[in-house]
């Protein structure tokens, strides 16, 4: 099994995106395009650049969080998730924007 999975609806025009950590901790983490803050919920802002050179402005926050461990906050436990679950959507976009790129690059030859 997988760490993480990203759900969306791609039938609807302007769905949410989730990206679903499965392992313990379980964690639900809504990505959002641009800086947003949230008073009610942990989250943490994150950039990345395209392959067009174009920065791109994310921010996940806290959907969902369960966990087992109960020594530890989660204002703790949560930063920790989150980091890895954007560290896994980047590369996510990384392989995203490559495939594209060598689609356009077969269909020109």
């Amino acid at each position: 099994m997988d760490k993480f999975v990203l759900a969306e609806n791609p039938m609807r025009e302007g769905a949410d995106l989730f990206i679903c950590h499965l392992l313990n901790p379980i964690a639900i983490f809504q990505a959002h395009e641009g800086h947003i803050e949230f008073k009610d919920k942990i989250c943490n802002h994150f950039e990345y650049i395209n392959s067009d050179g174009v920065l791109e402005k994310w921010t996940l926050s806290t959907h969902h969080f369960f966990t087992t461990n109960f020594i530890e906050e989660p204002q703790v436990q949560v930063p920790k998730v989150m980091a890895k679950a954007w560290r896994w959507y980047r590369s996510y976009m990384e392989w995203e924007d490559n495939n594209i790129d060598l689609d356009d690059y077969a269909d020109k030859n």
